[in-house]
């Protein structure tokens, strides 16, 4: 059949396309997320526009297919059926526990596909679910609403906190917040809720409070948290002592108590000496953990800590390579949401990259795959193949399967050339040099200073 053809042409031209493409119908399976909606909402309801169609037009400009929100709605109006406005109104009001649970389900769908390819990861801590805490502030948008046109201050429309699985690399949970000011951890309570039994949470010192720490212990949790000195009633225990040596410093142990509303919790700080001092001055670090010393030592601690700028990386890659902020929307819900579904496109492509480990190797990937080449050919062929190609072509990924279509992932992996997505890696940065300050000249003609560089060889 023709269809089939056209198919098997992007197949052979560009599979990565067609792996990303395939991926995305089977998370984004419109009964699948409509019934998300019904599960989770409080006022908002569907009328003529589906929530499967608003999050099919957001995802378009997550993954930068279209420039615009606009844009992605007119190549989309008619199947929508309804005006910009209908649109642009369904998205000023979708609510934050919406945004939340669509990352939260479609990640434990990426997840069984990701499980049932049994791809390589690299183990944090071996035998233990790792996951990397951080908040992350939506950027100032456009001052188009009413309110917004007499100040030139930035509008801040949210900001969220997310939870990196550290072995899959998927974001799996979400917590969205509307208001700009709010302290990051405000939000701690309502992700705690969702923490379960025996993973690892490992965040940085905006985190080290009493109150989420003992709600960790309480959930029969652990975490790897660095120490906040002025959050934290504790007395120390014993002497420190010395236990080795990693990368970047010396590494030393020592017992802590935490004191909370007359609770007592037995942690070990691990304290790592640096070599070179933070940018921030600092020469100590010390972290904390409920780990027993059975499960990991000292020495393993200090290097899993030292992991946690893993989720700093998601959060560059869902500004940079794909589009998480968009800055026409400047209310907070519908901002809120653009960044959830570029959430849900990032996890699409985790769930991409691995059926390439599966089929290439963790470490090829790792140090030979450029993310931004990759979806960047992605976004150049999306368009093109979504007029060729008829959508019932696409209706058996969506109805396999886990385990059928993990294979058929690792197929297309397979016929993915490495060499065309190659990743450079950056040399040392070189000292910047001493510049004019440019107040009595504003330009300069390059063709000048070029031609004084020809005149000085020799």
């Amino acid at each position: 059949m023709l269809p089939t053809t056209i198919l098997d042409r992007f197949v052979e031209k560009c599979p990565a396309a067609v792996l990303v493409r395939a991926t995305l119908e089977r998370l984004l399976r419109p009964e699948r997320l409509d019934q998300i909606f019904e599960d989770v909402r409080r006022r908002q309801y569907s009328k003529k526009l589906l929530f499967s169609q608003v999050v099919a037009v957001m995802t378009a400009v997550a993954t930068r297919a279209r420039a615009t929100v606009h844009a992605a709605y007119l190549a989309a109006q008619d199947r929508l059926g309804t005006s910009p406005a209908a649109l642009y109104e369904k998205l000023n009001h979708i609510e934050p526990q919406t945004s939340s649970a669509l990352v939260r389900q479609t990640a434990a769908d990426a997840a069984a596909v990701i499980d049932a390819m049994a791809a390589p990861t690299t183990e944090v801590l071996p035998g233990l679910e790792v996951f990397y805490l951080d908040g992350n502030h939506l950027g100032a948008t456009e001052h188009r609403l009413a309110e917004l046109r007499a100040t030139r201050e930035g509008p801040l429309p949210g900001q969220s906190l997310a939870l990196l699985d550290a072995q899959r690399e998927l974001i799996v949970d979400l917590v969205a917040c509307e208001d700009g000011h709010a302290q990051e951890r405000s939000l701690l309570p309502e992700l705690l809720e969702r923490i379960r039994a025996g993973i690892v949470i490992v965040a940085d010192r905006n985190f080290c409070t009493s109150r989420f720490l003992f709600g960790l212990a309480a959930r029969e949790a652990c975490f790897i948290i660095r120490q906040h000195g002025s959050t934290l009633n504790y007395r120390l225990r014993g002497r420190r002592r010395r236990v080795g040596r990693i990368a970047t410093g010396m590494v030393y142990e020592q017992g802590m108590e935490l004191h909370f509303e007359g609770r007592t919790l037995a942690v070990r700080r691990i304290t790592l000496c640096l070599d070179r001092p933070t940018e921030s001055g600092d020469t100590e670090i010390h972290v904390l953990t409920n780990l027993a010393a059975e499960r990991a030592t000292a020495l393993q601690v200090a290097r899993a800590y030292g992991t946690r700028w893993t989720v700093e990386g998601a959060f560059q890659t869902l500004t940079d390579v794909l589009r998480c902020e968009v800055e026409t929307l400047g209310y907070p819900r519908a901002a809120l949401f653009s960044f959830a579904t570029a959430v849900l496109a990032y996890n699409t492509y985790a769930v991409a990259k691995a059926a390439l480990r599966a089929a290439h190797g963790a470490g090829t990937i790792k140090e030979e795959l450029s993310d931004h080449h990759v979806l960047s050919d992605v976004a150049a062929t999306y368009v093109g193949m979504d007029i060729a190609v008829p959508d019932e072509d696409w209706a058996a990924y969506r109805a396999m399967p886990a385990g059928t279509f993990a294979e058929a992932m690792k197929g297309l992996a397979h016929r993915v050339s490495l060499t065309r997505y190659p990743k450079k890696k950056r040399g040392p940065k070189k000292p910047q040099p001493r510049k004019k300050s440019g107040s009595r000249n504003h330009h300069i003609a390059t063709a000048r200073l070029l031609a004084e560089r020809r005149k000085k060889k020799p």
